[in-house]
């Protein structure tokens, strides 16, 4: 069974008052909510202009645009952490009219077609740990931004302008989710399945500016007024604990032969969890899926699905009532094999993929003003040409798929009781990537 009960987004959609699409990072409460901390600490909430004017953050504000995409690729992401499945215990099959006890305990990321029986219950219980270090092949822990900020001269409006800031930083970007859920999966027949997930989560997130130094240059980019020196180094952390987003999931068995299996199942997410404390998506999320299995004792299985997920107030890149976007979704696969090695013991290793439709890839590239007359205190004319570079982080939409490589083990000890151990590792360093990711887990089927 695949999670999507997590949306993590911080959308940086800031416009001159610092709003985040309708959410005001300036104002209270939003601005102690998690949603705003990745932003300000980027420093282009400071609203002072150069040279002691009033100044304001124009829309050509790369910081903005490169921080609105980092958080929806998050986002995006995040919201597919897989969970256990409710694949639990011995299942007894039909071979030749006479029942024969099968003691493969089944994948643990991934749901296999069979059902647990009519009249069986399983719960079940995993914890797990994702600490981030990547997007995109950039290290968030070093994320280079490069922006401009305009002054005004005061009580013109913002019409008369006299400078440009330029500002290079970095943003030292950490935050972690431990997650724990709950699963629980009722046999209303023998062919049908009724799942509950109950997420709880954990997020701790900080952000922080690392060497800044900043440029004045006339209004027109002609010639270069000021610099380097440093601006004020910004820092913002925050962590969010509650129930996510709930997932509810139906499977009907619809072939059952003596070993193979099909079954076809849809989950539906409900935006339970708190968005703007990123505990949830604020949308809703559809995810029918087709599932195969080949029970014995070394059992192949294939799941393949899509994800559909509607508009959510954290991602209305326009700032206007009813300018909230669709989150992406895509195609998902699943494709792997449990072996019982033992009779209480079995392993199991998948590949799981995720892919992720017209959604923000962050780049980089550089900003470059060329033939800048050098003005700066202690020149004099005829004064030298110069340059100015800033490296910054760049978006642009795209599709693309990442893929995971899912080993561990189930044991049981003693009855139907089963605990389970996994490692989650990303193939390929595309899209949002975390360290290997352990995953412990206790379930009992009834």
């Amino acid at each position: 069974m695949k999670r999507h009960t997590f949306e993590l987004l911080l959308l940086a959609a800031i416009s001159n008052s610092c709003a985040f699409a309708q959410i005001d990072c300036s104002k209270e409460p939003f601005k102690f909510e998690l949603v705003c901390k990745f932003p300000i600490a980027t420093g282009v909430l400071i609203n002072q202009g150069a040279l002691g004017a009033s100044g304001s953050t124009n829309g050509a504000n790369s910081a903005v645009t490169v921080a609105t995409g980092i958080n929806i690729g998050i986002a995006t992401q995040v919201s597919q952490l897989p969970i256990a499945s409710a694949s639990a215990g011995t299942i007894v099959i039909l071979k030749g009219g006479v029942p024969e006890t099968i003691s493969n305990l089944g994948p643990i990321l991934v749901d296999r077609a069979q059902t647990i029986g009519k009249n069986k219950v399983f719960v079940g219980f995993t914890g797990s740990q994702f600490v981030f270090t990547n997007i995109d092949g950039l290290s968030l822990r070093s994320l280079p931004f490069g922006y401009v900020q305009t002054a005004y001269v005061p009580g013109t409006n913002n019409q008369v302008a006299i400078s440009n800031t330029y500002t290079q930083e970095n943003t030292d970007l950490s935050f972690k989710i431990n997650q724990y859920t709950i699963v629980g999966t009722v046999g209303l027949t023998n062919r049908i399945d009724a799942s509950v997930i109950l997420p709880i989560e954990r997020i701790s997130l900080g952000a922080q500016t690392l060497s800044p130094q900043s440029y004045i240059v006339n209004a027109n980019n002609t010639a270069l007024l000021f610099g380097p020196y440093t601006p004020q180094i910004q820092s913002n952390s925050g962590s969010a604990s509650g129930l996510g987003d709930m997932l509810f999931n139906g499977k009907y068995q619809v072939f059952s032969g003596e070993h193979a299996t099909f079954a076809a199942a849809m989950s539906l997410r409900t935006p339970t969890g708190n968005d703007l404390n990123l505990l949830g998506a604020g949308a809703w999320g559809f995810n029918p899926y087709l599932s195969y299995s080949y029970l014995q004792r070394f059992s192949p299985h294939v799941k393949i699905g899509y994800q559909w997920n509607t508009a959510s107030e954290l991602d209305n890149p326009t700032d206007t009532p009813h300018g909230n976007q669709n989150l992406p979704g895509g195609v998902q696969y699943d494709f792997g094999a449990d072996w019982a090695a033992f009779k209480r013991l079995t392993l199991a290793a998948d590949l799981l993929g995720n892919q992720y439709l017209n959604t923000p890839k962050v780049e980089t590239s550089n900003i470059a003003l060329n033939n800048l007359l050098d003005e700066r205190p202690g020149t004099s004319p005829p004064y030298a040409s110069t340059s100015l570079t800033l490296k910054s982080s760049t978006v642009s939409n795209t599709s693309y798929t990442i893929n995971n490589f899912s080993g561990g083990f189930k044991w049981r000890p003693l009855g139907s009781l089963v605990l389970s151990g996994n490692v989650l590792v990303q193939l390929n360093n595309t899209g949002l990537r975390s360290r290997p990711t352990p995953l412990l887990g206790i379930s009992y089927k009834f």
